[in-house]
């Protein structure tokens, strides 16, 4: 008994020695990463492995707790001016006990004022893109070892995966652009917060936050203002519920999905309400021709561009005016009609499906005291262009004033004694035309036929 004794007591001071051997270890290699030193070669290591220049103004790391960046700065590779990164702090804060389960808890990952500029060269490549490139390619050039001469275990169907608890994930006060190989800003998000949590259990995805965002620039020409969402992680798909912002005065609201067990399967229901139009035409740098309320709800689905898409959706314009419409003027001049060229009207509604890269619009109407115009058709969204069935209705007594009999006789009178002519509107959307020109100069060479043989 008294062996047994003296060899539990040799096992539990060298248990205590290997405890104390380990601890000074901690202690000494913790003090040795809050060195100037340690601080230098890791910012070396770091330049060699991104290829970029990397600066840090103060670097706290703690092998108990975690690390602290202050002051970051990661620079643009060669070819590209200025900064890729900046923010004030990078934050990861661990807890070091979970890691003897397997399991890894982070109990804080944030960003403080990151700066992200996203920029193209005159190749068409993004800055990101080279990033680690240099380093990428000269590991390339060396020789590849030699094969082992026996294969490895396969791993067991009994594997534990390590889990990762990630209770605070955060980004405050960001920004990030987009900008052209000209230099011009494709998109500029300001005012970027994001905060949530999560899980990666059994392989398993699962968290949910919120984010928002102050101002969305979008090529400086549409602007959508206090942008915010929920955020929910599933292992299948990301939600964005909750979606509101705004837009030249109105609201946006909506829900998006993507699901990225089946491909990258996106689905977007999205409705704006009492935005307006001339402002928003006005922020596009275009002149307002338009005025009015616009409301829009859509949902669809797809897989990537707009090929892929499939949906439905209705756009409406109420209590407005056309000042300048290309189509309206087009009609005023040839039917001889002024309220045409500045026709102020009470609803302006478009009725839309798309699939196969072809918007079906099965109604169309525009409606106004002086006129009625209705319609359908299609667009090929490839190019644009339009294949539309359009009628246009006036009052009973319109054309009385009209000079030229061959317009009157176009139009259709109707039992109510109103009148109508059916019309074609092709071309694109840029350039729409119709086929009214032709068929006012056929009905004019009727007209001087059937009075030169009389």
């Amino acid at each position: 008994m008294k062996v047994v004794k003296i060899i539990a007591i040799i096992i539990g001071v060298l248990v205590a020695l290997v405890v104390v051997l380990l601890c000074a270890g901690f202690f000494l290699v913790n003090r040795y990463v809050q060195s100037p030193a340690f601080k230098e070669q890791a910012l070396q290591s770091a330049r060699q492995e991104l290829g970029v220049n990397v600066a840090i103004d103060h670097l706290n790391v703690s092998i108990f707790s975690g690390v602290e960046l202050r002051g970051v700065t990661i620079g643009n590779p060669a070819g590209f001016p200025d900064n890729l990164l900046t923010a004030n702090a990078f934050v990861l804060h661990y807890r070091l006990l979970p890691l003897f389960k397997r399991r890894i808890e982070i109990e804080e990952l944030s960003l403080d004022k990151p700066i992200a500029t996203l920029s193209q060269n005159s190749q068409g490549q993004w800055n990101y893109e080279k990033i680690g490139a240099t380093e990428t390619a000269s590991k390339t050039n060396i020789p590849p070892p030699a094969p082992p001469t026996a294969a490895p275990a396969p791993k067991t169907e009994g594997t534990v995966p390590l889990d990762v608890v990630l209770s605070k994930l955060a980004i405050t006060r960001g920004a990030m652009s987009m900008v052209s190989v000209s230099n011009k800003p494709i998109v500029k998000l300001d005012g970027i917060d994001f905060s949530s949590s999560v899980d990666l259990i059994d392989n398993k995805l699962t968290g949910s936050g919120k984010a928002g965002i102050d101002v969305i620039d979008l090529s400086g020409k549409l602007f959508v203002k206090k942008a915010g969402t929920q955020v929910t992680m599933e292992p299948d798909r990301v939600t964005l519920s909750s979606l509101h912002g705004e837009l030249a005065g109105g609201t946006i609201s909506g829900n998006v999905s993507v699901n990225y067990a089946t491909g990258l399967l996106y689905a977007v229901t999205v409705s704006l309400t009492n935005s307006d139009v001339a402002q928003l035409l006005q922020d596009a740098g275009s002149k307002p021709t338009v005025s009015g309320k616009l409301n829009i709800t859509t949902s669809l689905t797809g897989t990537g561009g707009v090929p892929t898409i499939v949906g439905s959706g209705r756009v409406e314009v109420d209590d407005g005016q056309f000042t300048e419409n290309p189509i309206l003027n087009s009609l005023g001049t040839l039917l001889q009609l002024d309220a045409l060229r500045n026709l102020t009207f009470s609803q302006c509604l478009v009725e839309y499906s798309i699939s196969n890269n072809v918007l079906q619009t099965p109604v169309i109407r525009l409606a106004s005291p002086q006129v009625q115009i209705t319609g359908s058709g299609t667009v090929a969204l490839d190019k644009n262009r339009l294949n539309q069935n359009m009628t246009i209705t006036l009052p009973k007594g319109s054309l009385n004033g009209v000079l030229l009999p061959a317009i009157r006789e176009l139009f259709t009178e109707q039992p109510d004694g109103s009148l109508t002519l059916d019309f074609k509107l092709t071309g694109t959307l840029n350039s729409p035309k119709t086929d009214i020109a032709k068929r006012l100069g056929q009905q004019l060479l009727r007209n001087g036929l059937q009075q030169l043989f009389k």
